[in-house]
């Protein structure tokens, strides 16, 4: 199967560094392009996929035509094996090195190794060639031309930080980075002010508190970010930054000092999210959105299937997109760790459409429902379950596909082609 990552994992440091093996088989292809005939295969999507947050991947191979350094000679075609970062929570992401084998997918006999890259930065939707020897250029060429209509069995490795894979490194933190006691001192105080009756929301008195509290909190937010702003802005130079590390500042702490204390049930989150939603204030839905992430990710071990699937209509239905993310991952898993995964996928489905009807909506429930079952299915055909070596307290998230294959199947066994034997990895179970 060409979209299985298998991720191996091994400490590097303080930030420990996971390491992914993805096996790709394929059938070496030629394809006119206009007037040309050129060697072009491209993998299935497939995710590094860990603690429940995804990076999705693809590969080519194809041959290109590559500048010689020498000016009197002309450039000549030559066979490339490239990574694409497809999808992932962040449009950067590093990587800290790729490396990849061609095997003989009969004998897993090794047919060329030392492509390599060395720590590269991916754009979403771009990609990077994985290097080899000047040198051995032609022989990497000669090797896949002599296969053209024959298998072979491509193996990447991706090297990738684990502080990649923290589902809260991707939402608004202002308790760790740019934190500024300055700031929090005066938002602080303004929302004190404001509780307290000593400051005048300007147009306050034109709103209907009680039928339209988001509008309050609108015009609250509004003018407590102007208000916190023009202070700092007295005192050092304003730069886009400090305008942002405000309005984040002031985010965080009007949830947790006030909006906070509406949640109580599931319906108090909904209620809160749509609206923050309609009210315009990106920030606060942020801020609601790290929060039930970060109680997800408290209570994941005995989470209720029900529960996440409600969160993942909600997060689906207001594009909460890291909560959606790390629910997808919860259960994916349940997924894959059961006896019948398709039959699982079914019955999930089916849950789906009975709890869409209760988000008091008159929308088209089959689209969302479908929506989010789409991403599931796919989601679960491109990750596989991750193996550590280092400490298994922390529950990790890289399952199986659907359908895993077996040697029965005609899929190859892949070996571990690099310096790390899988018998040295404990596999995690996220039962």
């Amino acid at each position: 199967m060409d979209d299985i990552a298998v991720p191996i994992a091994s400490t590097s440091g303080e930030d420990s560094v996971i390491s992914f093996q993805h096996p790709w088989t394929l059938k070496v292809c030629q394809r006119q392009i206009e007037d040309e005939t050129i060697l072009l295969n491209v993998s299935r999507p497939f995710s590094t996929s860990y603690k429940h947050v995804q990076f999705t991947w693809a590969l080519r191979l194809t041959d290109e035509y590559v500048l010689s350094n020498n000016a009197a000679v002309d450039s000549n075609r030559h066979v490339l094996l490239h990574l694409y970062y497809k999808e992932g929570p962040c449009p950067e992401v590093a990587v800290e090195e790729v490396r990849a084998q061609i095997l003989d997918p009969v004998t897993n006999e090794t047919l060329f190794a030392g492509l390599a890259l060395s720590p590269t930065e991916f754009s979403r939707g771009s990609g990077w060639p994985i290097h080899m020897e000047k040198e051995r250029r032609a022989e990497f060429t000669e090797l896949v031309h002599k296969k053209v209509d024959s298998n072979l069995l491509v193996v990447v490795e991706i090297k990738m930080k684990e502080s990649l894979f923290e589902p809260l490194n991707y939402l608004p933190d202002v308790e760790t980075a740019f934190r500024s006691q300055r700031i929090e001192k005066a938002v602080n105080k303004f929302v004190d002010d404001v509780i307290n009756g000593k400051i005048r929301i300007p147009d306050l008195e034109h709103v209907d508190e009680k039928a339209d509290k988001f509008s309050v909190h609108r015009l609250i937010f509004i003018y407590g970010v102007d208000s916190v702003s023009r202070e700092i802005s007295d005192n050092e130079q304003q730069s886009e930054i400090c305008e942002q590390l405000v309005r984040n500042t002031f985010a965080h702490i009007y949830f947790e000092r006030v909006l906070s204390r509406e949640i109580t049930y599931f319906d108090d989150f909904v209620t809160l999210v749509e609206g923050l939603t309609f009210a315009h204030l990106p920030a606060l839905r942020k801020e609601v959105e790290r929060f039930i992430c970060q109680k997800v990710i408290e209570i994941q071990a005995d989470m209720d299937p029900s529960f996440a699937k409600k969160l993942l209509l909600v997060s689906e239905k207001y594009n909460l997109e890291i909560l959606k993310m790390v629910i997808n991952g919860f259960l994916v898993d349940q997924i894959i760790g059961n006896s019948n995964p398709p039959k699982e996928l079914v019955n999930i489905t089916h849950e789906l459409q009975q709890m869409a009807h209760e988000i008091r909506e008159n929308e088209n429930i089959e689209n969302l429902v479908g929506a989010v079952v789409t991403d599931l299915q796919e989601l679960t055909r491109r990750v596989r379950r991750v193996s550590l070596s280092h400490s298994p307290s922390q529950s990790s998230h890289s399952s199986s596909p659907l359908a895993t294959p077996t040697n029965g199947s005609g899929s190859p066994s892949v070996p571990a082609p690099f310096d790390s034997p899988t018998s040295r990895f404990k596999r995690v179970s996220l039962a």
